[in-house]
């Protein structure tokens, strides 16, 4: 039997009196990684224990077993227990016990239409929703499904009182961001993910987690199956023991593979959205992240899952598609709510903490505000200087007569038609750069990833 945390048996206590004060629905927030499986487990323990049902459902057949094992550990009544997945329990509305409380996992998904149809037939069954993040794409909020919300303590305090590993963030875009276009869900469409996955470069992928994460227990996000299967394939020319495992991936092929990473026989795993929520793997220390989302829920989970505590313990994320900088760092401050809200609250009202930049000798992710990277101690007063050089050799030739004017219009204009892939200095990214609206930095980072800066 699990022995709870204080802040674990906090949001145990609060859930129940947020209950007993006739709140219908309860929402509890804690972060990724901060045990959230453990505190429903004692909830489900200490109704059980009263002879009273629980149904507990979520979205993957892999968070069922995940559930099942803790309820077992935790000494839950499982007789008194229905444990399935919200398809099943929608498909068996009528026919199961009815419960006396439900429980959610994974409750960022609550508003789609299964589990909003499973609330209506048990609308006079109290529930309480679990989730690291209650954010939606649509910017619609929870308001009308949970009345109350309990929130644990935040990442920072986590990682300092040894709930969840130290990390430290290494990035920079390897792919060409002019390929990516949003779709009518707010996130980037397949279609787009796959034009721009093939401008990175598989190689430069095994490079850099040579050089930060040599040896480490690693998970690798992609966007597609295909595209998981090839860096897998990558990693593995590199003569580095690597696997790709999708939800098609036979059950039993799954299982091994699973197995085997666990184990270490596997030091890379490739996937596609199949291990973003409720995969434990508490040795795992490195997390590369391949596909750019605007879900700041995606993000978190994935950024996160090698931030599970163990002693001695140090989290390498490598982010190569630039996501941090839509989301700032895992432990930025963030406010969460139950309202609706705007699509983007990390970036216009939600708190994501403070400004941040990559040193441009390691790719390290730091705060803007320092003047020396705390990583390799590249100093940017050094930086700052040559910028202002450039400048003002710049400055120096502004007189273009007619002719020299036109010359370099035709040559910018000849430039966007090409693809970035082709360019062969930081001058031709800068200008194409410039011309698509992409941050300052891009430049720098498409010619450092190419070559061109040594």
């Amino acid at each position: 039997m699990y022995q709870l945390f204080d802040y674990q048996q906090k949001l145990v206590d609060g859930a129940r009196s947020a209950l007993a004060q006739g709140n219908k629905g309860v929402l509890i927030v804690s972060p990724p990684g901060s045990g959230k499986s453990v505190v429903i487990a004692e909830i489900a323990r200490l109704t059980t224990e009263k002879g009273r049902q629980v149904l507990f459902f979520v979205h993957r057949k892999e968070l069922v077993n995940q559930i099942k094992d803790s309820f077992v550990a935790q000494g839950v009544n499982l007789n008194n227990c229905t444990i399935m997945t919200v398809g099943k329990v929608a498909n068996r509305l009528g026919y199961l016990p009815k419960p006396n409380l439900i429980i959610v996992d994974e409750s960022q998904h609550s508003r789609a239409k299964t589990y909003l149809k499973i609330f209506k037939f048990y609308s006079d069954v109290p529930r309480l929703g679990f989730t690291g993040s209650p954010w939606r794409l649509s910017g619609k909020g929870f308001k009308d499904i949970y009345s109350a919300m309990i929130e644990g303590p935040n990442v920072k305090w986590l990682i300092k009182n040894h709930k969840l590993a130290p990390f430290t963030m290494y990035g920079y875009r390897l792919g060409d961001d002019s390929q990516l276009k949003l779709g009518s869900n707010g996130d980037y469409t397949n279609k787009s993910l796959d034009a721009f996955s093939q401008t990175i470069i598989r190689g430069d992928i095994i490079k850099s987690w040579k050089r930060f994460a040599n040896g480490r227990k690693t998970i690798v996000y992609c966007h597609s199956v295909q595209f998981a299967k090839e860096v897998a394939n990558a990693f593995r020319r590199a003569n580095i023991n690597a696997e790709e495992a999708d939800s098609k991936t036979p059950e039993k092929e799954r299982d091994r593979i699973m197995s085997d990473f666990k184990t270490g026989k596997i030091k890379v795993l490739c996937n596609c959205d199949l291990i973003s929520e409720g995969f434990n793997v508490p040795d795992c220390s490195c997390v590369i992240l391949l596909r750019p989302t605007e879900s700041l829920v995606v993000y978190l989970q994935q950024s996160m899952r090698c931030m599970r505590y163990q002693p001695d313990k140090d989290a390498i994320i490598i982010d190569q598609v630039g996501n941090f900088t839509r989301f700032g760092l895992p432990d930025a401050d963030r406010e969460w709510t139950l309202e609706d809200r705007i699509k983007h609250p990390q970036r216009e009202g939600g708190s994501a903490g403070p400004a941040i930049k990559t040193c441009p000798q390691c790719f390290g992710v730091i705060l803007a505000s320092l003047h020396d990277c705390p990583l390799c101690g590249y100093s940017f007063e050094t930086e700052f200087r040559k910028i202002a050089q450039d400048r003002r050799a710049e400055l120096e030739k502004i007189n273009l007569n007619a002719k020299e004017l036109r010359e370099r219009k035709k040559k910018e204009q000849e430039l966007l038609l090409r693809d970035p892939s082709t360019f062969t200095s930081l001058k031709e990214f800068a200008i194409y750069g410039k011309a698509m609206g992409h941050k300052p930095g891009w430049a720098w980072h498409r010619a450092k990833a190419k070559g061109l800066i040594r």
